[in-house]
């Protein structure tokens, strides 16, 4: 079965309600303006809803009777960008700009949500969460400390997102990890300022800074077995004001990615080894701190969405052999919470990478998307 008629049918309002939404982008959690406008949609459909987390939303449709609970996400916030594509509908705040698609995702929940006001017929309820903060402010986190999984008992729950590269009938549904967990570190090394004539009457901290850089370098070539991946990136050196002068203090940041809990715990070992190494050898003083942003994004019910995938785009666009992606999604704590599947659908072969100033969210997804949630809820619901 192709797109759903019933969805298909409303595109032309659907695009507009994106492409509106793509005109007004809101960062993080404050996604304020966002909220109001999906509130007076969902009014339209008659679909009840309540607050959660921060700024975040959740809409609920009861069925007939009591069976499975099964929740469906999408993301709100922008990103910090100033927009250059010249589409009449481009971002009207400079600075700020939808340049990852979560106004289609947005656009996409509420194609469902439009369709489930006419297609009520079932045992259970459907829970549609539109999340705010999903670019590195915690959203889903704050979702999750509201209660969503206290509240609720949710069966399973289901997210995706467009993606470039692929074309707009692709989806790929990964068995495993879909995407990457996220770490970040910050490390301080403290020496003995003074005149750069005079090194030997100083604890210089820029050689245990360039030790420390070089061996994260070899972290994973000598730590971590080649069938693993990660990254690890040194993003920020932060030290000294003068040409003569040897400084007190240097700040390094950097981020590691993985597809593997075990291979974060190696990475967070090894890295503040190295860290406390450089205090012996350089007589600094070295403060490491370690932060796990996001954990790797794991699906526990690909088949499930291979199966739904199949009756929207056909068996042969849906693509299951596709290597994780190495950015992160903080989807990955509501998977720590229930079972599911986060999945990809093309944005397009010859789109712009997201988070580019020239990307745009190509509206097809959204029927596609919307299809492929009405889809997956009549296989969970069999």
């Amino acid at each position: 079965m192709p797109v759903k008629p019933e969805i298909a049918a409303c595109f032309d309002e659907l695009k507009s309600m994106r492409q509106h939404l793509h005109s007004c982008p809101e960062i993080g959690l404050e996604t304020v303006r966002t909220v109001a406008f999906v509130k007076e949609q969902l009014d339209r459909y008659g679909i009840g809803y309540e607050d959660i987390g921060v700024n975040s939303l959740l809409a609920k449709v009861e069925g007939r009777g009591p069976g499975k609970t099964v929740a469906f996400r999408a993301d709100m916030d922008a990103l910090e960008t100033t927009e250059e594509t010249g589409l009449p509908y481009q971002s009207a705040t400079k600075g700020r700009m939808h340049a990852c698609g979560h106004d289609g995702h947005t656009a996409t929940m509420l194609a469902f949500a439009r369709y489930l006001a006419d297609h009520r017929d079932l045992d259970g309820t459907v829970l549609l969460l539109f999340q705010s903060g999903e670019e590195g402010f915690g959203g889903a986190l704050e979702v999750v400390k509201d209660g969503l999984f206290d509240k609720y008992r949710i069966d399973c729950m289901f997210g995706m997102h467009n993606w470039p590269g692929y074309a707009e009938n692709q989806i790929v549904v990964h068995h495993g990890t879909a995407m990457a967990s996220e770490d970040r570190f910050d490390l301080v090394i403290r020496g003995r300022s003074g005149h750069a004539s005079v090194p030997h009457a100083c604890v210089e901290p820029f050689a245990a800074v360039a030790d420390f850089i070089k061996g994260a370098q070899s972290v994973i070539a000598r730590r971590i077995s080649a069938h693993d991946k990660a990254v690890i990136s040194i993003t920020q050196v932060h030290g000294g004001s003068a040409y003569n002068i040897i400084p007190d203090e240097v700040v390094v940041r950097g981020n590691v990615r993985t597809t593997c809990a075990a291979v974060q715990d190696r990475i967070e070992e090894s890295l503040g080894q190295l860290a406390a190494g450089l205090e012996a050898i350089y007589g600094v003083t070295a403060t490491f701190a370690y932060h796990r942003k996001h954990p790797p994004l794991v699906n526990s019910m690909p088949e499930l969405a291979v199966a739904a995938a199949t009756r929207v785009v056909g068996r042969e666009n849906v693509l299951t052999e596709e290597l994780p992606a190495m950015g992160s999604e903080d989807y990955a704590f509501f998977m720590q919470n229930t079972k599911g599947c986060f999945v990809w659908i093309g944005n397009g072969v010859d789109s712009p990478v997201i988070h580019n100033s020239k990307y745009d969210f190509n509206d097809q997804v959204i029927l596609t998307g919307a299809s492929l949630f009405a889809e997956l809820l009549e296989e969970v619901m069999k």
